[in-house]
């Protein structure tokens, strides 16, 4: 199966904006029409990325590799 390289693109835009979300930067864009927008181009449906949004999800991990 191939790999469609805009869906990758709008997915992990939209990954990107919910990790700045998280962080305190621009925490308005989930559920504004650009959200919307990101998730339509990404082809998820915006209710269920924000039923599924945990914040903390994207807090930074210590990293303990030796």
């Amino acid at each position: 199966m191939a790999v469609n390289p805009d869906l990758a693109l709008w997915r992990a835009v939209l990954v990107a904006g919910l990790h700045d979300a998280a962080k305190g930067h621009d925490p308005g864009w989930i559920g504004s029409s650009d959200f919307v927008a990101v998730c339509d181009l990404a082809q998820v449906e915006p209710e269920a990325v924000l039923r599924c949004y945990r914040p903390e999800r994207f807090e930074r991990r210590p990293n303990i590799a030796a």
